[in-house]
C-alpha cells in the first residue's frame, strides 16, 4: 500500500516525507519532491540520529504508520514483535512529541479466529490467533488503544485505525511478485493444476482443503488507499476504527469456479479435511495440501466484518463486493509481471518480425471457412492477439470456424505475448496454459472469457491446423 497512499499524498500537494529501511532504487515522478530517509521503526528514534528526529518532530504534523512484518513464517508472536508491536510504540512516540495524527494501519484479522459479527469497535472478544503475525497486530493495536483511553482525560495526539481486508494488488509489480499475497496461493494451485492435467488420465478433480460456504474479505490497494485519504481528510476521527472491506466478501466458490471455468471442466473442488480421511490423497492434493498449508486456516473463515463507520464516511455503496473478471484481471498482471519482456521486444529479429507477419497474412487465410477444432462447433467470438512491438490483429471464429483476419482492434477480450513466446506457441512448442503461468501472455478486456477461450477452446496444439508447419517444422517446406 506504500507506493499508491505516497502517489495519492503527492498528488493531493502534501510534502511528504518517506521512512523505510531501505531507499528505493528509482523514485516515481509523483514522489521526486518527497524526501526519503532510511531508518526502522523497531529502534528507539526509529533508528535516526538525534538531529534528524528532532527535525522530524518539529515538521511533521501527520502521520501514516503502514511498517509490518507480514508474513507467516514465524513461529510465534515474539518474532514479530520488534516491529508490529514495538514499531507501534516507536511510531506512536513520535506522533506524541511531534502533536501529529497517527493513522495507524491494522487489519481485519486482529479478529483471529472469532466467528460471527466483528464490529469495528471490538477488539478483544476472547479469539485466539492463526499465527504469530495476526496476535502482533492484535497486540500493537491494543497498545494504541490503552493510550486512546488515557488521552480522552488528557491532552496528546489523535489516532485512527484502519483494518483492511485481505489486499489485492489492481496492478501488481515486480518489486512486490514475491511477498505474502492471494495471487501467489492462486498461482500454485493453477500450475499444480496444469502439471496434474498434463499427468492425469482420468481427469479426476483435484480436493483442496477448504470451505466452499465461506469466503474472503478481498480488497484492492487502491481502493483501501481511496478510503484512507478521505477518512483522514474527513473531522472527527481521533479515537475510531474503520473497517476497510468491500461490501460483501469474495465466496470460496468463486475461487473454485475461477479454476474450473479456466479449464473448461471441474479440475478443482473444496473440500472438508475429513475427505482425505476417506479417500487418500493423491499425489497431485499431496504437493497441494504441501504448497497451500499456509492458506488453509483461511479457507474457512466464519467472519463478518462489520463497516458501519466506514459507511458513515465513504457510503454504503463504497467498494462492491470484488468480481470474478477484477480478480482474474489483476492476476493476469500479476504474471506479467514476473518476467521482463522488455529484452525480447528491443531484439525482435528481422526474420521473426517477417514470420510473425506471414503467420497471420498468409498461413492463417488458408483456413477460412474451415472447421478449426473438432468437437466446437458452437464457437462464437471475436478476440484480438498483440503480438508486442510488432503487430496486433482481430480474429473471427463463427460456429468454430474462422471467418476474418483483420488489423483492427475488436472484441471483447483479447492477448498480449511476446514475440518469442507467440512463435513458440504457434509452433506447438509452448501451450497457452505454460505461456500464462511463465508470464509471457497477458489477458485483456473480458478477463475470464479470455482465459475460458484460451485455456478450453482455442489450442495452439499439435492436433490443431493453427499450427503452422514449417515453423514447426524447420526443414520441411
Amino acid at each position: 500500500m506504500g507506493r499508491p497512499l505516497v502517489a495519492a499524498l503527492c498528488a493531493a500537494g502534501n510534502d511528504v516525507v518517506i521512512l523505510s529501511r531501505k531507499a528505493p532504487k528509482s523514485v516515481d515522478a509523483p514522489h521526486s519532491s518527497c524526501i526519503h530517509l532510511e531508518g526502522d521503526v523497531s529502534r528507539l528514534q526509529l533508528g535516526l540520529d538525534a538531529d534528524t528526529y528532532q527535525t522530524l518532530c518539529n515538521s511533521v504534523d501527520t502521520i501514516f504508520h503502514l511498517a509490518a512484518r507480514t508474513d507467516f513464517k514465524g513461529a510465534s508472536v515474539t518474532d514479530y514483535a520488534a516491529v508490529n508491536i514495538n514499531g507501534v510504540k516507536n511510531i506512536y512516540a513520535l506522533a506524541e512529541e511531534a502533536g501529529a495524527h497517527l493513522h495507524h494501519i491494522s487489519t481485519a484479522f486482529v479478529a483471529g479466529n472469532f466467528a460471527g459479527f466483528f464490529q469495528e469497535d471490538d477488539l478483544d472478544r476472547g479469539q485466539t490467533f492463526r499465527n504469530g503475525y495476526e496476535e502482533s497486530k492484535f497486540r500493537g493495536e491494543q497498545y494504541l488503544h490503552t493510550q486512546i483511553a488515557y488521552k480522552k482525560t488528557t491532552v496528546g495526539s489523535a489516532v485512527t485505525i484502519y483494518r483492511p481486508g485481505i489486499i489485492l494488488e489492481r496492478h501488481p509489480s515486480q518489486d512486490s511478485i514475491n511477498t505474502f499475497g492471494p495471487f501467489i496461493f492462486l498461482d500454485g494451485v493453477f500450475r499444480i493444476l496444469l502439471a496434474s492435467r498434463r499427468r492425469n488420465q482420468d481427469d479426476t478433480a483435484i480436493r483442496i482443503r477448504g470451505d466452499a460456504t465461506c469466503s474472503l474479505p478481498f480488497i484492492f490497494d487502491d481502493d483501501v488507499v481511496k478510503a484512507i485519504m478521505r477518512i483522514s481528510a474527513a473531522p472527527e476521527i481521533h479515537g475510531r476504527t474503520f473497517h476497510l472491506v468491500s461490501s460483501q466478501p469474495c465466496p470460496n466458490k468463486m475461487l473454485e469456479d475461477v479454476f474450473n471455468d479456466a479449464f473448461g471442466r471441474q479440475v478443482a473442488r473444496l473440500v472438508e479435511a475429513n475427505s482425505f480421511k476417506e479417500q487418500p490423497a493423491s499425489p497431485a492434493e499431496k504437493v497441494m495440501t504441501q504448497k497451500t498449508a499456509m492458506y488453509d486456516a483461511y479457507l474457512d473463515l466464519h467472519i463478518q466484518l462489520d463497516r458501519t463507520h466506514l459507511e458513515e464516511i465513504m457510503s454504503q455503496l463504497w467498494r462492491p463486493a470484488i468480481s470474478e473478471d477484477e480478480l482474474l484481471s489483476a492476476f493476469t498482471l500479476y504474471l506479467a509481471s514476473k518476467k521482463e519482456n522488455n529484452a525480447d521486444l528491443v531484439f525482435l529479429s528481422a526474420t521473426k518480425r517477417t514470420a510473425i507477419e506471414d503467420y497471420f497474412e498468409k498461413f492463417l487465410p488458408i483456413f477460412y471457412g474451415q472447421q478449426l477444432i473438432a468437437g466446437l462447433a458452437s464457437l462464437s467470438c471475436k478476440f484480438w492477439l498483440d503480438v508486442q512491438g510488432c503487430t496486433r490483429r482481430t480474429l473471427e471464429i463463427s460456429q468454430g470456424r474462422l471467418i476474418s483476419i483483420s488489423s483492427e482492434h475488436q472484441g471483447t477480450f483479447g492477448y498480449r505475448v511476446n514475440p518469442s513466446s507467440f512463435l513458440q506457441m504457434v509452433s506447438g512448442k509452448l501451450s497457452p496454459q505454460q505461456g500464462f503461468f511463465q508470464g509471457d501472455i497477458s489477458l485483456e478486456g473480458n478477463t475470464m472469457e479470455a482465459l475460458h477461450t484460451a485455456f478450453g477452446r482455442i489450442r495452439f496444439y499439435r492436433d490443431t491446423i493453427l499450427i503452422h508447419p514449417d515453423l514447426y517444422h524447420p526443414g520441411r517446406r
